[in-house]
């Protein structure tokens, strides 16, 4: 990364922390620099401004999602639920190590304004249509239950989501840390459990989904 690059990640990682604690309206360009460790003056070098900022790290950061899903869609050998739930556990990891800026970008996208509805309209919208090709897949082919697909993608995305989107009551209430690599772990096979119940449609499938079913029930220890 070159001087310029690594400056103008700082900027944006100072900007994350002092949005989420002060709010955008209650944060300054200078405060953003400081904490920076730069000159205010980059900020509109870089940027063109404070509103400029903002925008930047949340296209930025939509960009790397987006990126992380459309690069499972393309993957060509795994079945419908593996590229469902790779999205998701890929995700969850995405977040993970960017947990700051996807606390304050998922906190943004919860607000009515100008720019939400730009992003809305463009990011947000090819969210939807790379969950729709998979779920799409998976319902022509007789994996997937027929399923509203709106629902489906709203129920599965806001699994998806909920960790960081709602940090500080899963923090608070439950004493868990979606940030830790524990966390995610154990989230992921809830995830699969949860996502395997509502979309397989077959025993084969579940059985794929989860190998160790299958083993068990070959030694006669569970019933089918």
């Amino acid at each position: 990364m070159s001087v310029a690059e690594s400056m103008r990640e700082k900027l944006l990682d100072a900007a994350t922390i002092l949005f989420t604690n002060k709010g955008f309206n209650g944060t300054s360009v200078r405060e953003i620099a400081s904490k920076a460790g730069g000159n205010v003056s980059l900020i509109s070098y870089y940027f063109g401004g404070k509103q400029g900022l903002l925008e930047a790290l949340m296209i930025d950061y939509l960009e790397g999602y987006l990126d992380v899903l459309e690069a499972e869609v393309k993957e060509k050998n795994d079945s419908a639920f593996e590229k469902i739930m790779n999205m998701a556990e890929k995700s969850l990891h995405y977040m993970k190590d960017n947990h700051l800026r996807a606390r304050f970008v998922l906190r943004e996208m919860t607000l009515d304004s100008m720019l939400i509805r730009e992003i809305t309209s463009t990011y947000l919208m090819k969210e939807k249509h790379l969950y729709s090709i998979i779920l799409k897949k998976g319902m022509q082919e007789g994996v997937f239950h027929k399923l509203p697909l709106s629902w489906t993608i709203m129920q599965f995305r806001g699994m998806v989501m909920m960790p960081f989107l709602h940090h500080q009551y899963v923090r608070e209430v439950f004493q868990l840390h979606p940030q830790e690599s524990h966390f995610i772990s154990v989230y992921k096979k809830e995830l699969r459990t949860w996502a395997s119940k509502t979309l397989l449609r077959q025993k084969e499938e579940l059985e794929k989904a989860f190998p160790l079913i299958a083993e068990i029930r070959e030694y006669g220890a569970v019933k089918p």
